[in-house]
């Protein structure tokens, strides 16, 4: 166990609070010079905000006539949680284009985010989902450069405990199972 009292002694120093808050500066602003990652779209950031709104399946099911995709809705409700709805567009054709009609969203269950990382191209929020059932599944929502939400399911504890083991598993999910922001 560290020694608190010599960690409170050294935050008394003027040179540590000179640290601390241009580190907190330098975080509140992104740290860096401003400019977007190539292709246009913004670095991920290990923020719950980025993950709040409605979000659109990428992918197209096809069924007879109609063609369907799955839509996402995530309200942040405290600090740390976010309530998860989903619904499905269904549009009149087999190619997903058109305006298509919003059946739902029904809420599905809550998620806890207990710990968020990232890094230039992903954003990876690690916590626990209770359905409305009442049972606590592992989940990880993760935000890739370009705006796209890709849900991963999870063990507790988390069996991809960092940003790494998070990248290679979303590197066997289809783009198409991931989500895109409506309306960005």
């Amino acid at each position: 166990m560290p020694d608190l009292h010599l960690f409170s002694a050294r935050l008394h120093s003027p040179a540590t609070w000179v640290l601390v808050c241009a580190t907190l500066a330098l975080s509140a602003c992104g740290g860096g010079d401003g400019d977007d990652p190539p292709g246009g779209g913004s670095f991920p950031v290990p923020s719950l905000n980025t993950l709040a709104g409605d979000w659109v399946q990428k992918g197209c099911v096809r069924a007879g006539a109609q063609s369907f995709k799955k839509f996402l809705r995530a309200r942040t409700t405290s600090q740390n949680t976010l309530e998860h709805s989903e619904g499905v567009q269904t549009f009149n054709g087999t190619d997903c284009v058109g305006t298509p009609l919003l059946v739902g969203p029904t809420l599905l269950g809550v998620v806890t985010i207990s710990r968020s990382e990232a890094n230039q191209s992903l954003a990876a929020h690690w916590g626990v989902f209770m359905p409305v059932t009442g049972t606590r599944l592992g989940a990880i929502w993760t935000l890739r450069s370009g705006n796209q939400l890709c849900l991963l399911g999870d063990e507790i504890p988390t069996n991809q405990p960092s940003l790494s083991a998070v990248s290679q598993s979303l590197s066997t999910i289809p783009v198409a199972n991931c989500f895109a922001r409506v309306n960005p």
